[in-house]
């Protein structure tokens, strides 16, 4: 049970099927507790925490954590230490950038000393975007260009896309309205034909908002929401419902 759930992660964290998602790790991590395999427990209990938080539940997702990352420290595997770090720095991104920095640090420096190159980068680009929403922006951009670099050289082209919004959402915050435009386009374009369609419906939500600020063709920005809330309709995302008072509050978007 706990291998099926593990082997559901790309799907699910690519199509947010958020029921499927939930009920798929609950079952998988419980398993793995019941077979003593705590690395494994770490890993679906960290990745559990990712549909609860998209559910609102963010308490239980910090209980799923906790419980992770005391897993991960019995199980003595740098990686898995690592991970469970990262996604307590995503729980930490709502409220307390400074913390949620501390844990995407701590995730780089455990995946260098297990020379895991691929994590160490995602790492750094989860900290880009943390440095970004501490409000250092120029500090976030130097972070991501060199993650981007390194997921390029690694063929991640899924990742590498994810930060090339983040790129774009960095210039926003820095006023470069032109660099922002053209990287989240690219980042998007990418991501879809990727399939990875949640990271997609992201960019697509950030890029009308850029746009709509800027006085942009407001049919392009209808585009690009309509694709957005298509793909939170298909996944039960609870986004789906501000997305679609958006599209229907008024004759342009902006209701």
């Amino acid at each position: 049970m706990w291998q099926l759930a593990e082997a559901f992660t790309v799907l699910f964290l690519h199509h947010r099927h958020l029921g499927g998602w939930r009920e798929s790790f609950e079952l998988g991590a419980a398993a793995a507790a019941e077979a003593l395999v705590p690395a494994a427990e770490a890993r679906l209990r960290s990745l559990l925490s990712r549909p609860l938080m998209d559910l609102g539940e963010y308490d239980a997702a910090r209980r799923e954590l906790d419980t992770a990352q005391a897993c991960a420290e019995v199980s003595g595997d740098l990686v898995v230490r690592a991970s469970v770090q990262e996604f307590s720095g995503r729980h930490w991104d709502r409220t307390d950038p400074v913390r949620a920095m501390e844990a995407y640090r701590s995730a780089l420096d455990l995946n260098t000393a297990a020379d895991e190159g691929r994590g160490a980068a995602i790492a750094a680009y989860f900290l880009g975007c943390a440095q970004d929403a501490a409000g250092n922006p120029r500090e976030a951009l130097d972070t991501l260009r060199g993650a981007h670099d390194q997921l390029l050289a690694r063929k991640d082209l899924r990742m590498a896309a994810r930060v090339r919004v983040a790129i774009g959402t960095d210039h926003d915050h820095l006023g470069e309205t032109d660099e922002a435009v053209r990287a989240l386009r690219e980042g998007a374009a990418a991501l879809r034909d990727e399939e990875a369609t949640h990271y997609e419906a992201q960019a697509l939500v950030a890029l009308a908002d850029i746009q709509e600020r800027a006085q942009g063709d407001p049919q392009e920005v209808r585009t690009h929401l309509e694709r957005a809330l298509e793909i939170y309709e298909a996944g039960g995302s609870p986004r789906a419902g501000e997305l679609r008072e958006r599209l229907t509050g008024g004759d342009d978007v902006t209701g």
